[in-house]
Formats: structure tokens, sequence, C-alpha cells
């Protein structure tokens, strides 16, 4: 999980920069939620991919002023990562939060932890991943759960919304796993991505007629776009600043604090949902403490 190595920051700082990032990506499905009735998606992708590409401008901005002279990173693969990483995600995550019911979504969108476990092992192809493969089926299996209980009821959603959230977590995987070899800082990824959500979602806006929602449900999307999306990215790099791969388990405290969330707030729930959702949350902790555990082994003295 090495995707912002960067050295300067304090442990304190990180951990403090984490939990913030952690908290504002928890609210991301129930303020979706939330804006989904009052616009379509594509206006709420618009606006929250459009406030974020600003906000992260004007930051690379600052970011070079203070960093003039400074040699540029492969500008190519950054685009590449962001697009996919970020654009992909948030793109196919939203199409799912509007189509299928909410609690699924989420928890299936936050499956990534399963899909990098499987990608590892596929680039290793090593016994140490093991472990996390094993957990990645049996996480699956607690999707398949979800899917299977959501489909019997009558607010089931559509099987491409579910095919959408798995999509965006494989395109968060990717992003995961392709961040951390790319030669470029994480605003130079996520201006490009940002910058090009906001081009697509203006696009096809563009082609429909859809009356422009209220002004409280625009601010509400800019608060999606401003805090989930670019202050959470942000913060998040801080945290990683540090080098301490301790503080990226705490990014998976988002699905959990995402689902009590909307339970809380009085998403429609099942049995079957919250024991696949249970599987799947369980097994993608127990991914990221493997990764966690390997890498600290291969950090120790003696260690290969």
């Amino acid at each position: 999980m090495e995707i912002f190595r960067i050295k300067g920051v304090s442990p304190t700082r990180g951990s403090l920069a984490a939990i913030l990032a952690v908290t504002l990506w928890a609210t991301n499905a129930f303020a979706a939620e939330v804006a989904l009735t009052r616009m379509n998606v594509l206006q709420l992708l618009f606006v929250q991919f459009g406030s974020a590409a600003s906000a992260l401008f004007i930051g690379r901005a600052a970011q070079r002023r203070r960093a003039s002279g400074q040699a540029p990173g492969n500008t190519g693969k950054a685009l590449v990562v962001g697009v996919v990483g970020l654009t992909g995600t948030i793109f196919l995550q939203y199409f799912a939060f509007a189509s299928t019911p909410i609690v699924a979504a989420s928890v299936i969108s936050y499956a990534w932890p399963l899909l990098a476990a499987v990608a590892v092992m596929a680039l290793t192809r090593s016994r140490q991943a093991v472990p996390g493969v094993v957990l990645g089926v049996v996480g699956f299996a607690g999707v398949a759960l979800i899917v299977g209980d959501q489909a019997a009821t009558s607010a089931g959603g559509s099987l491409l919304g579910y095919a959408a959230a798995l999509g965006s977590a494989a395109c968060m995987a990717f992003f995961t796993v392709a961040a951390g070899r790319v030669r470029a800082s994480t605003v130079d990824m996520l201006v490009p991505a940002t910058a090009t959500g906001a081009v697509v979602a203006g696009v096809l806006l563009a082609l429909g007629d859809a009356t422009w929602p209220p002004l409280p449900a625009v601010a509400l999307a800019c608060y999606v776009g401003l805090g989930p999306m670019a202050a959470g990215y942000a913060l998040w790099t801080s945290a990683m600043k540090n080098g301490t791969d301790r503080l990226a388990l705490l990014g998976f405290a988002t699905p959990l604090l995402s689902t009590a969330l909307l339970v809380a707030t009085g998403a429609p729930v099942t049995g079957p949902l919250l024991t696949g959702a249970a599987l799947v949350l369980a097994c993608g902790a127990g991914v990221l403490l493997d990764g966690h555990r390997r890498s600290r082994d291969t950090a120790a003295p003696g260690k290969s």
C-alpha cells in the first residue's frame, strides 16, 4: 500500500490527516444519496468534478510556485492512472449509486482491497499473497450474497448497476497498485483526472434536456467535490508523506463508517445484505492487514 510515500510529515500530523480524509470519504455515499433525490447523476458528476478540479488546480499552482525548478514527473502515466483510477472510479460508483440500493452499491464499490489482492497475486506469483487471495474469494462470496439478495427484492436495482459497482472497485484497485509506481505528485494525477470528469459529464449533460437543479442540491454536489474528492485525496496524500504503511490501514474505515451512516439514516437493509456486507468488509480489512504484515516483514532486518 505504498501509494504516497514522500518524506517530511510527522506521524501525529499524518494520523490526523488520514482520520480527516476517512471522515470525509465516509460521508460520500450518504451525500450522494441525498443529492440524487434532487438532481440526476450527470448533474451531480459535473458539479462534483468541476468543483474538485478548480480546487486542485489552485492547489497545484501553489505547489509549483513553492517547488520551482523541480523536475516534472511522468505526466503520460500519471494521466492514465488518474483518469482510470479517479475518473473511472467515481463515474462507475455514482452510476451504481443511482441505479442500485445505496448500501449494496457502497459496500461493493469499496471492495477494492479484494481485487487489489488478486492483482498482487497475479503480478508477484508469491505464496505470501495466497492468504489475500483466499480472503478475496470469501469476500466475493459476500458480494454474490448481496447481489442475489437485492435482486430478489422489488427495489433490487439494475444488474448493470452492480457491474458498475464492481467496475468502480476494479478502477480503485488499479489506482492502488499503479499510483505508487508513477513518478508524479498526486495533485498532478488528480487535476487532469477531475478536469476530464467535468468535461465528459458536461458533454453528456448538454446532450440531454434536464432542468437545472435547485441551489441547495448544487451546494451539496459542491461539497462532494470539494470535500470527499478534493480535500479527501489531498489530506490522504499529506498523511502518506511520512511513508508509514500503517496509516493506509485507516482507509478501510471508510466503508465501515459509510455503511454505518447509511444504516443509521434509514437506508433499507436485510439480513443477507448485512451478512454479505460483513463478509466483504471483514475480508477487505483482512487483506489490508495481511499486506501490512508482509510489508513489515520485508522491511525487517534479515528479511528478503
